[in-house]
């Protein structure tokens, strides 16, 4: 497998979390696979090609993957500034001038108005158990990653990584992860279940960089815990049937 180098360059855009933006440039080709450098230090990698349809083929993965996705009102900046048609009619009601909310406006806090904190709507499933239906592509993925890093595989659910989580419909605001375990990597998949979204974007906001995430087909490792990201803009339609899947450490 062939890769082209890219070094690094960081510098923080003049936005803040919760916004989102599209960074349209073409450092980062989808014919090519790449390798993500900080000096001599290996940070990541980016292989266009990795998956096939045999990999999603799976009935019980399609079911894992598509159904029973809740929706949740925890995940802050990921969700977008609040809004409220991004909220139950039931949360509305809390939205006004004495409204108090996080420093990037992507929570509503708790006050003595309002009982419990909440963010708009996302849909996700956070796993932490290993999963059999998963496990053809825990393996995969994880052998791919154990070749460039050195992984300390402690009674992990996942091999090289301890949780996965699976976004439904979901347009990533600029976020960080800033809750997983320090220096880890993330492995991302980007999926169209109804094949309407041919490729989506994954920008890494202050390094001018945008990873063309081939639906079914991509594959993304890199230390998100350090480093902001977002999505570039997705047409609703096409946003229907994306599912993403993120493999990383907590």
């Amino acid at each position: 497998m062939h890769f082209e180098f890219i070094e690094i360059s960081y510098n923080k855009l003049d936005i803040t979390n919760g916004e989102y933006i599209s960074i349209n440039n073409n450092k980062i080709l989808d014919t090519k696979n790449y390798i993500f450098l900080k000096g001599s230090l290996i940070l990541g990698f980016y292989i266009s090609e990795f998956f096939s349809d045999d990999d999603f083929s799976n009935k019980d993965l399609i079911h894992l993957l598509t159904k029973n996705i809740p929706t949740t009102q925890n995940r802050s900046d990921i969700g977008g500034k609040i809004n409220t048609s991004k909220m139950f009619d039931c949360y509305k009601q809390y939205i006004n001038s004495e409204t108090k909310y996080n420093k990037n406006n992507t929570r509503v806090m708790k006050t003595d108005k309002v009982k419990y904190s909440f963010s708009n709507n996302t849909k996700s499933k956070l796993l932490n158990k290993e999963n059999s239906i998963l496990k053809k592509l825990v393996k995969k993925v994880s052998k791919i990653t154990k070749q460039y890093f050195s992984i300390q595989e402690t009674d992990k659910a996942f091999e090289c990584y301890s949780h996965c989580i699976i976004n439904k419909q979901l347009r990533s605001a600029i976020h960080q992860d800033s809750n997983n375990k320090k220096d880890s990597l993330s492995a991302l998949i980007s999926l169209s279940m109804d094949r309407k979204l041919k490729k989506s974007y994954l920008n890494l906001v202050d390094l001018d960089l945008s990873i063309p995430m081939v639906s079914n087909r991509s594959l993304l490792v890199f230390p998100l815990v350090d480093w902001r990201h977002s999505n570039n803009m997705i047409k609703e339609e096409e946003l229907e049937g994306r599912i993403s899947i993120v493999f990383f450490d907590k």
